[in-house]
C-alpha cells in the first residue's frame, strides 16, 4: 500500500526534470534521468512531439504521402547551427537528436577545436524513398526521414571541413563529431564502417548502439 502511493503520489516530490514520465525538455538543466526520457520518447510518439515543442529549432509540419509515408515529418529550417542546404525533412525523433546533436556535440566540439563556434553543418539529405543501397528488399531508415548523412562543417572562417577527409588533418575533429554522434542517434556509420560511407556519417535515429 505505502508503495503503491508513493508511486501515484511521485509527482508531488519530483520536479519535471527528475520525472521519468514528464516530457524531455530542451530548456531543463540535465539530471541522471535525461538520458531515459530520450529513450522513451524515440518510442513514444506523444512524448517525442512534447519535447519536440521545446527543441531550439525552426521547423513545421511536412507530412509525407505516397510509397513511403511520414505522417509525422516536418521541416526543419534553423536550428542552433544552420544547414546546408539550408532545410531538411525528418521524423519528430531525427529532429529531436538533431537538436541535440548539434546543441552538444557540434557546437562545443567545434569550438574546442578551431576556437569559434561553426558556420553550418553540410548535409546530402535525409528523406529518400529507398533500400538500403547494398540490401535490396530492405527499406532505408532515409525512407521514413529516420536518418540524415551529414558531410561536413563549416567553419567560421569559410573552411569545410569534409568527412571524405576522414585520415586528413582533421581526423581527431571528425572522430569526435562521430563518437557524440552516437551518444543520441541509434545508428551512427562513418567511413570506418564501409566505402558506401567515405564521404559522410550516417546519422540514423531508429535502431540502437551501433557506432562504427
Amino acid at each position: 500500500m505505502l508503495l503503491a502511493v508513493a508511486v501515484a503520489g511521485h509527482r508531488f516530490w519530483l520536479s519535471p526534470a527528475w520525472d521519468p514520465t514528464q516530457p524531455f525538455d530542451f530548456r531543463a538543466r540535465p539530471t541522471p534521468v535525461t538520458r531515459l526520457k530520450i529513450m522513451l520518447l524515440n518510442r513514444d510518439e506523444a512524448l517525442c512531439r512534447t519535447a519536440l515543442t521545446t527543441a531550439p529549432l525552426a521547423l513545421h509540419p511536412a507530412p509525407v504521402s505516397g510509397a513511403c509515408p511520414v505522417p509525422d515529418a516536418v521541416r526543419v529550417t534553423n536550428g542552433v547551427v544552420p544547414t546546408r542546404p539550408g532545410s531538411f525533412l525528418a521524423s519528430c525523433r531525427l529532429a529531436v537528436d538533431w537538436a541535440l546533436f548539434e546543441r552538444d556535440i557540434v557546437v562545443p566540439e567545434t569550438r574546442a577545436f578551431y576556437g569559434a563556434a561553426p558556420q553550418a553543418v553540410t548535409h546530402v539529405g535525409s528523406y529518400d524513398c529507398r533500400d538500403v543501397r547494398d540490401r535490396a528488399g530492405r527499406l532505408s531508415a532515409h525512407a521514413r526521414a529516420d536518418a540524415i548523412d551529414v558531410s561536413g562543417i563549416v567553419l567560421a572562417n569559410g573552411r569545410n571541413i569534409l568527412v571524405s577527409a576522414w585520415h586528413g588533418p582533421d581526423s581527431a575533429f571528425l572522430h569526435r563529431l562521430r563518437d557524440g554522434a552516437c551518444r543520441f542517434f541509434g545508428i551512427v556509420l562513418s567511413p570506418d564502417y564501409n566505402a558506401l560511407h567515405a564521404a559522410h556519417l550516417h546519422l540514423e535515429a531508429s535502431g540502437w548502439g551501433m557506432c562504427r
